[in-house]
């Protein structure tokens, strides 16, 4: 049993992924809180009394009762208890939402122990200030003793808890915007500012395993750029680089906003087209070869005529399978169009 020097406060963790919850319990015991746990959010409801936290840590997503729902249910019977959000990096702005509807603060998986045992220490004691100040209003309705100087202490705490909100908003903002440009920094090319190989590679596991699931449609377009390193050759790795970057723009104003534009690698670039079946990539594709045709005759000194290539595939198929399998069509699909002469648009059929 923890003693009371140790015992720095009551938490109650509320996940119902197993492995999460006994490495929160873990962690906090370690830290010296005095910690109970439980996978769901109807349990946790019934602990509320028994336990009496002084801070809930709840994941977002269970089944049942969501970590949303559980929150509502806390601000309703004891709303002095601050809730922690607990949330997967994809759903960030569900987290945010909540903050909107009463969450004090959020963690993101995974998890960052610093960061976890700031974001508790910073909430127990805004909690407290929190209990303290309805403590002394509750004092104040049933005595009129000493009322200037509970007024003052009244006011102290009030002054406490405006600068910890203001604290942590602008604390929270900088987070924010940190964690996005850092973001940001990581999935795009350095040069054409597409999305990179990396990136693409995890969309379009996400895009084909959802088309899968529902039943739906997705096209996938390679598309290379025709003599490329003879344009390197003659103009030099400047106007090649400009070139990719031309391409790169034309590329984002032929696709809608949810379709997906990367550099797949070198004069390489991949479009994940979600819900659009063979032909209406095809349109997508003849539209952006005309874009780069009337684009790059504008050049000076036109002495190699800049042209693309490109391979279409979609699913379903009866030949594509797996996210590996679609690659592979369009690749093939390019390959073709290639060995066509070039300046072509192929679809994968069964080549």
């Amino acid at each position: 049993m923890l003693d009371k020097e140790k015992n720095k406060g009551r938490l109650l963790v509320v996940d119902n992924d197993s492995k999460t919850l006994k490495l929160l319990e873990l962690r906090l015991k370690n830290d010296g809180y005095q910690t109970t746990v439980c996978d769901n959010g109807r349990q946790a409801l019934q602990l509320l009394n028994q336990v009496r936290p002084e801070l809930i840590l709840v994941d977002v997503n269970m089944p049942g009762m969501s970590g949303l729902e559980v929150l509502s249910e806390v601000k309703l019977k004891a709303q002095d208890i601050p809730v922690v959000i607990i949330t997967a990096y994809s759903s960030e702005e569900i987290a945010v939402e909540a903050m909107k509807k009463g969450a004090n603060d959020y963690i993101i998986k995974p998890f960052n122990s610093k960061e976890i045992s700031q974001v508790i220490k910073e909430n127990i004691e805004k909690g407290r200030i929190l209990r303290n100040r309805n403590r002394l209003l509750e004092k104040l309705e049933t005595s009129s003793t000493d009322l200037t100087s509970k007024i003052e202490e009244l006011e102290k705490y009030n002054r406490e808890l405006i600068d910890s909100i203001k604290i942590k908003s602008e604390i929270l903002a900088d987070l924010e915007n940190t964690n996005y440009q850092l973001r940001e920094l990581s999935i795009r090319d350095g040069l054409t500012k597409l999305y990179n190989h990396a990136y693409f590679q995890e969309r379009l596991s996400e895009e084909f395993s959802r088309c899968q699931r529902y039943n739906g449609k997705l096209s996938f377009i390679m598309v290379d750029i025709d003599n490329f390193k003879q344009v390197n050759d003659y103009f030099g790795h400047q106007i090649g680089d400009e070139i990719l970057v031309a391409l790169s723009n034309l590329l984002m104003e032929s696709i809608r906003g949810i379709d997906v534009a990367a550099r797949y690698g070198g004069e390489e670039f991949a479009l994940i087209l979600p819900h659009i079946d063979i032909f209406g990539a095809q349109l997508t594709s003849e539209r952006l070869k005309q874009r780069v045709e009337s684009h790059f005759a504008k050049m000076e000194h036109e002495v190699l005529r800049i042209t693309i290539s490109q391979g279409v595939a979609s699913i379903p198929h009866e030949k594509i399978h797996t996210k590996t399998d679609l690659i592979r069509a369009a690749d093939n699909a390019l390959y073709i169009a290639k060995k066509k002469g070039k300046n072509g648009v192929e679809l994968y059929e069964s080549n």
